[in-house]
């Protein structure tokens, strides 16, 4: 079976450039100049067996390429000579058909695999068979239309990507990514180069207290043959030890105020740049995230890279620093000595690279499941309400320990495999330089080579050049981590927003709301469509009701005018605008959203009217309420419009939460309105006040209402019935309630019958 390079969006510009090499060569070979269109992979022979092939779309040609034999062997037909081309969805596979006049028609079988791949080329061919051009501009085609599609392997090395990142980990490069972190710090150049210099400057007073050893026990204690023991040398030495100590810890007060400073600040820079830049990306980068991932960047990730800019980064200047001046110390001081001290480095050396890869695996794997761990904990507890409802409490408890066991199996083999072999190897290896350096010294020492001052002096600067080895040993660790968290960090950063506003975009300030939806049709998958071909005009003022059964396409398509997604094929435009050359955030100051769901923020009721209009005044807030019906239940609550709501609302009503969401949407004056479902879960008197309030707000606005409850709608001027994403059906209330065989009277005549059942019931 034909494996690709990389499944999913083709971010390639070259359509055959994730085909096998030997394929893609030849295709390139028969095409000469020209140039292919979009190509895709199929799996399955006719009798649904796996078999390899490939479809090749041009201006002109579509190909197909299949080896029954071990090489690769093209057929070639003639778009002009196509009629019709569809694909018939199936049980884990589907098909896709092609007819034409004179042609007997071609079935290609593929497996879901490749149904995006299949899908694109479907696409390309059905607006050329429509008479447009494959690559015309001029005609809307957004391949990247629905959420972005996440590769499964590797279009560089082939590797599987892991199912918690958005780069191969193969081809990461660490070190490339902390150097990313030098843009960051940049603004504050300053206060880096200042800690740097008086990081250079701790390590010259350093390296002078162990020199000053020498002259202590050699001349202030007399231990050197023929020299007495002299108490004025032993306090000048003393003195001198003590005026280093002093300025030291100066100097360290000093720098460590500008590391730490600089860490914080390098933080917060990072924390505000991913939290705006999440902002920025579109619905269909969350819709595939789990919120306790992101935020787990947001705030862990962002703390660790505070520590290692303040402190890791300084710890490591300054172990580089004391490892190049320790070791001319010791070199100069007993070069013979030095050489036989350094016989362990190189094993402590290798042992660093050994457990290096192995550190980098586990630091991957801990932090996979510390996000596993963070997403049950972010998706329970803003459903507590639910769990509580239905008594899981002890599934929920089940599922958390679930996870936190599995983070601890990883610690513990973490701890176990890697950190508990890793740090004893390295002790014991010092330990064994500084028993060469006794055994050597020591007999060195009795043959009247060298003296005691030295030696205890070089045992002083052999313990400083170990420790910045250990240091820089365990800083891998840090490394590790930081680096861990860069990546993530760096995978947001990096992430471009699917929905964006086109250089030189016109305002939207002045619209008047007419709606033009023209052959519009769009996928959450690239696959299955969930709108096809609508056309759909709305002037400016009408009130629009869409109906039909769950799952026809009515919120896409109230999604794709408010442009949380771009259609993927087809205009929307409004005032003959297309959407997408609109400025995104002043078209969306202009289109108004009441949901079945209001979203209420944690604060209170004033500033939750006002989050569309900051700036707006008491008496506009209140305004907007009293147009709500809400200002009456408001001024009941003890503090009023300064009354806090809790989290998402929970402390007030489904009607009240309404009511402040349409206060909301009337505060900021939109002119186009979009309803969706916003009486459906509330009681007939609430309704009511929710009805008249909605009278008001849609009163001059152009308004798309969705409701199932169909006697909602009466009021609409149009009706708009979606089934499987296509408008089967306009008209007015009272011509679709009238229409034969219509499936607006249809549902119609069901509601009434249920709700007569359960008006008996209640009887």
């Amino acid at each position: 079976m034909m494996v690709c390079m990389v499944s999913g969006i083709d971010t390639n510009n070259d359509p055959l450039g994730r085909l096998p090499e030997e394929l893609g060569r030849r295709i390139r070979r028969d095409l000469g100049e020209t140039e292919a269109l979009a190509a895709a992979s199929f799996d399955l022979d006719g009798h649904g067996m796996f078999a390899e092939g490939c479809l090749v779309l041009t201006a002109d040609r579509l190909g197909c390429y299949s080896r029954p034999n071990g090489d690769w062997a093209g057929q070639w037909m003639a778009v002009g000579d196509l009629a019709k081309a569809e694909i018939v969805e199936g049980l884990g596979m589907g098909l896709l058909r092609v007819r034409g006049d004179g042609l007997a028609p071609r079935e290609f079988r593929f497996t879901l695999r490749h149904a995006k791949e299949v899908a694109r080329l479907h696409r390309r061919l059905e607006r050329m068979l429509d008479g447009g051009n494959g690559a015309d501009a001029d005609a809307p085609l957004d391949e990247s239309a629905g959420p972005e599609q996440k590769k499964l392997r590797c279009g560089k090395c082939g590797q599987v990507i892991p199912a918690w990142s958005e780069i191969c980990q193969a081809c990461m490069n660490r070190r490339k990514i902390l150097f990313r972190l030098l843009d960051f710090v940049r603004p504050y150049g300053a206060r880096a180069i200042g800690a740097f210099l008086l990081a250079l400057l701790l390590t010259g007073v350093a390296l002078a207290q162990p020199w000053l050893a020498r002259p202590l026990v050699n001349e202030g204690f007399g231990a050197k043959p023929g020299v007495a023991a002299s108490f004025r040398v032993v306090v000048l030495v003393v003195v001198a030890m003590a005026g280093l100590m002093a300025f030291r810890v100066l100097v360290q007060m000093i720098q460590l105020r500008l590391s730490l400073g600089l860490g914080t600040a390098v933080s917060r820079d990072v924390r505000n740049r991913i939290y705006a830049h999440l902002h920025k990306l579109s619905l269909s980068f969350f819709a595939k995230r789990q919120t306790g991932a992101l935020v787990t960047r947001v705030t862990n990730d962002t703390e660790r890279l505070w520590y290692f800019v303040s402190s890791t980064c300084i710890d490591m200047v300054l172990a580089f620093l004391t490892l190049a001046g320790v070791g001319v110390c010791l070199f100069v001081m007993n070069w013979k000595l030095a050489i036989f001290a350094m016989l362990p480095v190189p094993v402590m050396l290798g042992l660093m690279v050994v457990f290096h890869k192995r550190l980098h695996r586990s630091f991957d794997r801990m932090w996979h499941r510390w996000a596993q761990l963070t997403a049950v904990v972010g998706d329970a507890l803003p459903g507590v309400r639910v769990i509580k409802a239905f008594s899981q409490e002890p599934r929920e408890v089940c599922r958390f320990q679930d996870r936190s066991n599995a983070l601890y199996d990883v610690e513990v083999e973490y701890i176990g495999g890697s950190r508990s072999v890793f740090g004893p190897t390295m002790a014991f290896c010092s330990g064994l330089a500084s028993l060469i350096v006794w055994l050597l010294g020591g007999w060195w020492l009795s043959k009247g080579q060298t003296d005691l001052g030295t030696l205890m002096a070089f045992q002083m600067y052999l313990a400083m050049f170990l420790g910045p080895i250990h240091q820089i040993a365990h800083m891998d660790e840090m490394l590790n981590r930081a680096a861990t968290s860069a990546q993530r960090i760096f995978e947001i950063l990096d992430t471009e927003p699917a929905i964006f506003s086109r250089t030189g975009a016109r305002k939207a300030d002045g619209v008047t709301g007419r709606i033009e939806l023209r052959n519009v049709s769009f996928s959450y998958d690239g696959v299955r469509k969930v709108l096809r071909n609508i056309d759909l005009t709305i002037e400016p003022g009408e009130m629009i009701g869409l109906a039909g059964p769950s799952g026809g396409g009515k919120t896409t398509m109230v999604n794709l005018i408010s442009r949380f997604y771009d259609a993927l094929e087809g205009q929307i435009l409004i005032d003959g605008v297309d959407i997408r050359e609109y400025d995104v955030a002043t078209l969306r100051r202009k289109i108004g959203v009441v949901l079945q769901e209001p979203f209420l923020f944690h604060g209170t009721i004033l500033e939750n009217i006002a989050y569309g209009k900051p700036e707006a005044n008491i008496e506009e807030i209140i305004a907007a309420a009293r147009a709500a019906n809400a200002n009456d239940f408001i001024l009941g609550f003890p503090d009023g419009y300064d009354t806090m709501v809790g989290e998402r609302g929970q402390t007030l009503s489904g009607g009240e939460r309404q009511r402040i969401s349409i206060a909301r949407a009337i505060l900021n004056n939109p002119t186009i309105l979009i309803l969706d479902e916003a009486t459906s879960s509330v009681d007939t008197e609430t309704e009511q006040l929710i009805q008249e309030a909605l009278n008001r707000l849609t009163a001059s606005r152009t308004t798309i209402a969705i409701a199932h409850r169909l006697s909602t709608l009466r009021r609409a001027s149009r009706l708009v019935i979606l089934e499987k994403g296509v408008l089967i059906e306009q008209g007015s209330h009272d011509e679709l309630s009238e229409k034969e065989g219509g499936l607006y009277a249809k549902l119609l005549r069901m509601q009434r019958e249920s709700q007569s059942v359960m008006g008996l019931a209640t009887d």
